[in-house]
């Protein structure tokens, strides 16, 4: 992150501890210091806020870096995530984009209890229009103008 930080004024990191304490796992860590607290901001716990707000500054030029502490805790964020990050660039026929990166861990190995160690990763990889991690596939620059029934789906094989 640092180094996307680096080339571009645009990129903004936001969540809970992110700033002073560096985040949950620390990825975040300096970071604050080094960029300044406009740039690298924490937020409350509010996973529904992060990813509104990651909506509102991605439509407005910035390019935020959403962290929401562990992947059990996403669910209230769903609402702007499957309604507005994905669905931005065809419901303004490409005159906006929604370039949002949401960082999240996800799975066991920490042994923390119920919501620590979710792995519901599959879910987003099936979101029409959103990239993610586990499984992305690049669409023609026409599809954001297409109507909804030529727009190739995704399966879940």
């Amino acid at each position: 992150m640092a180094g996307k930080c680096s080339t571009t004024k645009r990129v903004v990191v936001i969540g809970q501890d992110v700033g002073v304490n560096g985040g949950v796992f620390r990825a975040t860590a300096g970071l604050q210091a080094r960029f300044g607290r406009l740039r690298v901001q924490d937020t409350p716990l509010a996973e529904a806020t992060i990813a509104g707000m990651s909506v509102g500054m991605a439509a407005h030029g910035l390019k935020p870096v959403a962290e929401i502490q562990f992947m059990g805790f996403i669910y209230p964020a769903l609402d702007q995530i499957v309604n507005h990050m994905s669905r931005m660039r065809y419901r303004t026929r490409g005159r906006l984009t929604c370039p949002v990166v949401i960082r999240t861990p996800h799975g066991g190995g920490i042994h923390a209890p119920e919501h620590h160690s979710e792995s519901t990763e599959t879910c987003s990889a099936t979101f029409r229009e959103s990239g993610s991690s586990a499984r992305h596939r690049r669409r023609a620059p026409t599809d954001c103008c297409s109507p909804p029934s030529a727009i190739p789906t995704r399966s879940c094989s």
